[in-house]
C-alpha cells in the first residue's frame, strides 16, 4: 500500500468518526454481537466437556468399593454402550452439518472412524485423543462463523430422513466400537499385569 493510500484511509477514518453517534445510545449492533458471543461461549463449553469426556481413557471413575473390579466390569458392560451411542450420535450430527456432498452412509462410517480413532488414541495418550476429539466440533464452529450460509437445513433434513434406512449399519458400527473398546481394555490390563512398576511410576508422573 502506497503512502498516499494510507493518507486517504486515515482521512476516511477521521471523516467517519463521530463521538455523537458513539454516545447516542444505539446498541443494536452490540446486542447482536453479545448474543453471538454468548452462543459461542455456550457451544464451546458444551464441546469442551464433550471432547474431554470422550478422550478420557477411563470413561468411568475407578470404584473404591470392595468389589471394584466387578463394579468396573458391570459399568463397561451395561453403561458403556449408552456412552458409545452418545459419542456416535454427536459426531454423526456434526458431520451431517459439515459434509454437504457425501451421503448419510459415508457420514456414519466417518463418524465411526473418528470415534474409534479417539478411543484408540486415548489408550496411547489422552493429550492426543483430546486433540483429535476437539478437531471436528471446533471446525464446525469455524465454518459457521465464516460462512453461516454454508448450512442448508433442507439438505440436512433429507439426510436425517435417510438415516432410519441405515439403522442396521449404525448398529453394526456401535457393536464394533464396543468390542474394540473391550479389546483395548483387556490389552491395558495385560500391560498392567506385565509392567506394574512402570505403570505405577507413569501414573505418579502424570499426577
Amino acid at each position: 500500500m502506497a503512502w498516499g493510500d494510507l493518507i486517504q484511509v486515515s482521512e476516511k477514518f477521521r471523516a467517519n468518526f463521530s463521538l455523537e453517534e458513539i454516545l447516542s445510545g444505539n446498541f443494536s449492533a452490540f446486542t447482536a454481537v453479545l448474543y453471538l458471543a454468548i452462543s459461542i461461549a455456550i457451544y464451546s463449553i458444551i464441546t469442551y466437556h464433550f471432547y474431554r469426556y470422550i478422550a478420557r481413557r477411563d470413561c468411568f471413575k475407578p470404584s473404591t468399593h470392595k468389589h471394584s473390579k466387578t463394579i468396573g466390569f458391570l459399568k463397561y458392560f451395561f453403561l458403556f454402550p449408552f456412552v458409545v451411542i452418545i459419542f456416535f450420535l454427536g459426531f454423526s450430527t456434526m458431520l451431517l452439518f459439515l459434509a454437504k456432498d457425501i451421503g448419510p452412509d459415508i457420514v456414519l462410517s466417518t463418524a465411526f472412524a473418528i470415534v474409534l480413532a479417539i478411543r484408540i488414541c486415548s489408550y496411547y495418550t489422552e493429550d492426543l485423543s483430546r486433540d483429535v476429539a476437539k478437531m471436528l466440533p471446533f471446525a464446525l464452529l469455524g465454518v459457521f462463523l465464516v460462512s453461516p450460509s454454508y448450512f442448508e437445513i433442507s439438505d440436512i433434513g433429507v439426510k436425517i430422513n435417510q438415516l432410519p434406512d441405515l439403522i442396521n449399519v449404525a448398529a453394526t458400527y456401535l457393536f464394533f466400537l464396543i468390542i474394540i473398546e473391550w479389546i483395548l481394555r483387556i490389552l491395558l490390563n495385560i500391560r498392567y499385569f506385565l509392567f506394574p512398576k512402570k505403570e505405577k511410576t507413569m501414573s505418579t508422573i502424570n499426577k
